[in-house]
């Protein structure tokens, strides 16, 4: 499929000393320059690439595959910041630019911004940081356990919104991290819930397999090869609980809670203890 900004697959059709002319389509001749293109090109190759602007507004294509394309959500440095805006290393020569009508917040160079990747009015791919006016608040159509890979945003006061698939915001609470989380950084979530409302709740875990039975029974049993005590509680830190039982703090709290309830364990100073049946 020909699309500006994406990786598409084109034919060669014609050569010169600069370079290949490709067939666009609708979009007409796209050329390919010969540093930007694999050894030994022949007419009739066809050929993955990145199509884009040159600064003249004719379309170019690179085999380069950029850290974005259109429609995503990512997380680019900020090479500079001029009269006409920042610009963004998105790892092709020609950077991407960040107007300012589209900034949120002081953009300093240096410093890496969250942004989307989109086409302006005059069709010239561009990044924005006003991601609420491109990313969907609600998702209903989702269902419990899905998995996705989803893009860090902000912190909020629960956790952090994240941007499931460029394309929704969904939440990954606080309780259910199993790790710290980086803004700009993509990983794998699952939907935890569909709210009434149509918003999203996410997991980092896969929501079909967290089952607060067999993590208790996983716990009584690393009890019973450690003679009745392990060094991990409530107050043990998320990554210690994740890495030692495979579940967010807030499934570990639960399951112990239930255990000792059942009074087969003991909550101790610095740990947890096996009561004696």
């Amino acid at each position: 499929m020909t699309a500006i900004g994406r990786i598409s697959r084109f034919k060669i059709t014609r050569h010169t000393q600069a370079g290949y002319y490709l067939d666009g389509g609708k979009l007409g001749d796209i050329f390919l320059s010969r540093k930007n293109a694999p050894e030994n090109c022949e007419l009739g190759d066809e050929l993955d690439v990145f199509v884009h602007h040159h600064s003249d507004g004719s379309l170019i294509a690179t085999t380069t595959k950029p850290h974005g394309q259109l429609g995503d959500v990512v997380s680019l440095k900020v090479s500079q910041v001029n009269d006409t805006g920042a610009f963004l290393d998105w790892g092709l020569e020609k950077e991407l630019l960040l107007p300012y009508a589209e900034h949120v917040g002081e953009v300093v160079a240096g410093k890496n911004v969250l942004v989307k990747i989109y086409l302006d009015k005059s069709y010239r791919i561009v990044s924005s940081m006003k991601l609420d006016e491109f990313i969907e608040d609600t998702a209903p159509h989702l269902k419990r356990g899905q998995s996705f890979t989803v893009t860090v945003g902000n912190k909020t006061e629960l956790g952090y919104k994240a941007v499931i698939e460029n394309q929704y915001w969904g939440l990954l609470y606080d309780s259910d991290l199993v790790r710290p989380l980086r803004r700009g950084e993509t990983l794998t979530a699952y939907v935890k819930k569909v709210r009434d409302d149509g918003r999203i709740d996410l997991s980092m875990q896969p929501v079909v397999t967290v089952n607060n039975t067999d993590i208790a029974g996983k716990i009584i049993a690393q009890l019973e090869a450690n003679n009745g005590f392990l060094d991990v509680g409530d107050k043990s830190p998320p990554e210690r609980i994740y890495a030692q039982f495979g579940v967010s703090k807030k499934i570990f709290k639960q399951a112990i809670g239930r255990l000792y309830k059942q009074e087969r364990i003991s909550i101790e100073n610095g740990g947890i203890k096996l009561i004696d049946s």
